[in-house]
């Protein structure tokens, strides 16, 4: 007898509701009762080698080695800890994880027009000399961009180096689009420049040119415009109904779909304004592009982290729905598990926020709980979900559903 009592507890089903007599001419999986064989056999569905079947009887009602309080769980399975692991059964704690929403919307690189130079002329003349001449060409500050001979702009050097009998002569060259290095030379040389030059105000690539050597200007003509592409904006099309969980700072990530490259930025400028047509107001971003990777007109997915703030999560992977709602499977001792409703909140990074339902510090079943669900449904135990077991408040939410109603229900994974 003594041997045999060892026996049994060696080969004691994984699944586990009371001990019982043993039938040892009939052979059950531990997970999936319905499938019975002989010694031996394995299960088709799992695999697991059958084991002897277990009887509950009257006589027998208790199990060794697990309190009362832990067996009145109604609902909730014990599965034996020699099988937890070979089940696949992984748990973590339920804590507190600061994350927010993703938004994610479509944008598109554009020049900033804070870093776009225009080179006007601001009097009658012709171009002489052009040393940049064609669009794309790039020039570094203090470059010469082209010489000008205008007859009333050398009248105004004139005025100017007679400065002392005529006030205001220095600023009236600036007004005509002398800068300080062209000055310089003015000062320097001591009579007018039949050939006033012009200079680069920035670092930047020719993005317009609208003359070329010789050309004929009229006063306020537009010669060149400078764009500098080390800074570029993104502008973003976010839905207006997301709009209200941003602010400028909050961060966003921008990926090129051509090449999968991701560059880390935040928002800049949130328009006040939106568009009635497309219901989205523009987002703008600024992306560092010192190298000239990035390229204007190039479209781009942004994903924004809005609304972040502590909350209580697990891993999204966690969360089963069924036709009552989402739950987990909760792992309440060592080998005890069973199903806890749950009411959610945002999913984002592998998270996703339990509202209601869950505390600080509980365990829940994060791989295998697909298996502990399957057997529970088997066993009977959704129909004690109904009931307030030590979880927290379920407040305002239906838990008193009949046990037919809880049958059949279509589990999966969100």
């Amino acid at each position: 007898m003594r041997v045999l009592f060892f026996v049994l507890l060696l080969f004691a089903p994984a699944v586990i509701f009371a001990p019982a007599a043993v039938a040892a001419e009939e052979y059950i999986c531990p997970m999936h009762p319905h499938i019975s064989g002989k010694e031996g056999d394995s299960c088709p569905i799992c695999g697991m080698t059958l084991v002897p079947k277990v009887e509950k009887t009257p006589d027998n009602a208790g199990h060794e080695g697990h309190s009362t309080d832990a067996l009145a769980l109604e609902g909730a399975l014990h599965i034996d800890p020699s099988y937890v692991q070979a089940l696949g059964v992984k748990t973590a704690e339920v804590t507190h994880r600061d994350f927010g929403r993703n938004i994610r919307a479509f944008g598109k690189i554009v020049p900033s027009t804070r870093l776009e130079y225009a080179v006007d002329v601001r009097m009658k003349g012709w171009i002489v000399d052009l040393p940049v001449d064609a669009v794309g060409d790039t020039v570094k500050k203090g470059d010469l961009l082209f010489t000008y001979y205008s007859p009333d702009l050398m009248t105004a050097q004139s005025d100017y180096l007679i400065g002392s009998k005529i006030g205001g002569a220095e600023q009236r060259l600036r007004l005509y689009g002398m800068d300080d290095k062209a000055i310089a030379e003015l000062k320097k040389k001591g009579r007018f420049l039949e050939e006033t030059p012009f200079y680069a105000p920035a670092d930047g690539s020719v993005t317009l040119l609208n003359v070329r050597k010789g050309s004929h200007v009229n006063e306020g003509g537009n010669i060149v415009k400078l764009q500098d592409f080390s800074k570029l904006w993104v502008n973003v099309d976010v839905p207006v109904k997301d709009i209200q969980f941003l602010a400028v700072g909050t961060p966003a990530t921008v990926t090129v779909p051509e090449t999968g490259d991701n560059y880390e930025t935040s928002v800049d400028f949130i328009h006040p304004v939106n568009d009635p047509q497309s219901r989205t107001v523009t987002v703008r971003l600024i992306l560092d592009n010192p190298n000239g990777v990035l390229k204007p007109d190039t479209f781009v997915d942004a994903a924004f982290r809005a609304d972040v703030q502590s909350r209580l999560a697990v891993p999204a992977e966690a969360v089963l729905y069924g036709g009552m709602g989402a739950y987990v499977m909760e792992n309440v001792s060592d080998g005890m598990f069973r199903p806890v409703m749950v009411e959610t909140g945002i999913t984002a990074d592998g998270l996703t926020e339990i509202k209601n339902g869950l505390k600080h510090g509980q365990r829940i079943v994060t791989s295998g709980q697909f298996m502990l669900d399957a057997e529970s449904n088997l066993r009977g135990g959704m129909a004690a979900m109904g009931h307030d077991h030590g979880s927290a408040d379920m407040d305002g939410m239906d838990m008193k559903q009949p046990e037919p109603a809880m049958k059949g229900m279509d589990h999966g994974q969100h």
